[in-house]
């Protein structure tokens, strides 16, 4: 019998984002090794297209995490620990989920967590402007690490489950205890009076803003809202919010050509949210 190896493993509650890029699959499936110049050249850009994709989005995802993270406030000032992202991928999946540690205090859980939804954010808009639909779960649950980078625990299942069962379509859904996180966190700062309090409160609600109701009343990364807005550059409107939406309104041509009735009344709602954040970039809509 296997030996059963005694080790302290510690629970805690995570942060845990799974996301999957959608339509890779059909890409790599046709894909043989190549046995001329010509082949070896289509390979290498499926490959590029697919597996590289996907390990830009991480870097991307943890690029941005810090980028947020460094502009909320300086972290070394509340722990010497730095926040630990950690990635596992398999297929055209990919899992990020980080440690909700407030053993520095309560800024650093609540910091990570808006950095965290703020490269979520950043993630989606980019894969959508590079043609690649993206779908996801984003939610909070307890959780140990069972190996270097790897989490086991309901966080990683209810962020799991978003994605695959109530997404549906190109959109990231927010687990309730995640907001239930948010919320507890509000009530128990918004009435402080001390300076640590009050940053508490405002990255809470700037963290609570990248949160919308979808028109079917799931909660959803408003990843191209006022906050995104706030935060991104002067050319994203026309370099990646334009892109996007040109990219929602092809894919919901080919399904009208493709004739499947239950995907073209998911992206009718997809591009029902799209339209409904293009004023907000001074974006015109198309009438098609």
């Amino acid at each position: 019998m296997p030996s059963t190896e005694t080790t302290n493993y510690k629970l805690g509650h995570h942060l845990v984002a799974f996301l999957d890029v959608l339509g890779q699959r059909d890409k790599f499936r046709g894909l043989r090794l190549p046995t001329n110049p010509a082949e070896h050249a289509h390979v290498n850009e499926v490959l590029r297209q697919t597996a590289g994709f996907v390990v830009n989005l991480r870097r991307a995802f943890a690029r941005q995490f810090e980028v947020f993270e460094s502009a909320l406030t300086n972290m070394r000032e509340y722990t010497k620990v730095p926040i630990r992202l950690n990635f596992v991928g398999f297929s055209d999946s990919f899992v990020t989920s980080v440690p909700l540690r407030n053993d520095n205090g309560d800024l650093v859980p609540i910091v990570t967590v808006f950095s965290a939804l703020s490269a979520a954010a950043v993630v989606m808009l980019t894969a959508m402007a590079s043609k690649h639909p993206l779908r996801g779960g984003i939610d909070v649950g307890l959780a140990t690490e069972i190996a270097p980078g790897e989490i086991y625990g309901s966080g990683l299942e209810r962020a799991y489950l978003l994605e695959c069962k109530t997404a549906k379509y190109p959109r990231i859904v927010i687990g309730g205890e995640l907001l239930s996180y948010l919320r507890a966190a509000r009530a128990r700062f918004e009435h402080g009076t001390d300076g640590m309090a009050k940053s508490i409160t405002a990255i809470v609600q700037s963290a609570q803003e990248w949160v919308s109701t979808d028109t079917d009343g799931c909660p959803i990364l408003d990843y191209l809202g006022a906050t995104m807005v706030r935060n991104s550059q002067p050319d994203h409107a026309k370099n990646m919010v334009q892109p996007a939406y040109e990219f929602v309104l092809t894919e919901q041509r080919r399904l009208l050509a493709e004739g499947n009735p239950e995907l073209i009344e998911r992206y009718v709602s997809f591009r029902r949210y799209v339209e409904s954040r293009l004023p907000l970039w001074g974006i015109t809509l198309t009438r098609t």
